[in-house]
């Protein structure tokens, strides 16, 4: 697919076509649901869009800061111009465009110490890997880390086949 359709990191903003197969225009149809839980992890920079992309949280900086007009925003910035030659977050720069709450949660996330490409992840679970589990709970606007235990999760460790377990 990524040969056929030209996809590449603004997956995002590509235009379906007209002769696209189906299952193509079912992923953009639903490609906001992946976005939700995408995030990107700090390498250099130089491939995260500052205001546009989920990078410091699971959300963009627009968003969190509940910028409405956002041509009042310099959009074409990148992460890589708020990062130091030592590879460190330049805070007067920062300072200029963020509150304190803000601040500190870019300051939490993490670059990397060698000079690596920015890369995805899937922001929704412990360890970045991507789960239908959790993106179908995202799609649902449901909160997987607050929810309840399910009370027959026992049936799963039953000695038995697993034909048993799935008609329990």
């Amino acid at each position: 697919m990524k040969a056929k359709y030209s996809i590449n990191e603004r997956f995002f903003g590509l235009d379906g076509a007209k002769y696209d197969s189906w299952v193509w225009n079912c992923i953009l149809r639903n490609r906001h649901q992946f976005q939700k839980g995408i995030r990107w992890k700090v390498g250099d920079g130089t491939k995260i869009h500052y205001w546009l992309d989920n990078w410091c949280a699971n959300d963009n900086l627009v968003t969190l800061l509940a910028i409405s007009d956002i041509s009042q925003i310099d959009t074409s910035l990148m992460v890589s111009q708020f990062i130091t030659d030592a590879n460190e977050w330049d805070v007067m720069k920062l300072k200029e465009l963020v509150d304190d709450d803000h601040l500190q949660l870019i300051l939490v996330t993490p670059i990397s110490s060698n000079t690596i490409s920015d890369s995805i992840c899937w922001g929704l679970s412990r360890n970045g890997d991507f789960s239908t589990k959790v993106a179908t709970w995202a799609a649902h606007d449901l909160d997987i880390k607050n929810s309840p235990s399910w009370e027959y999760s026992w049936i799963w460790h039953l000695d038995t086949t697993p034909k048993l377990k799935v008609f329990l």
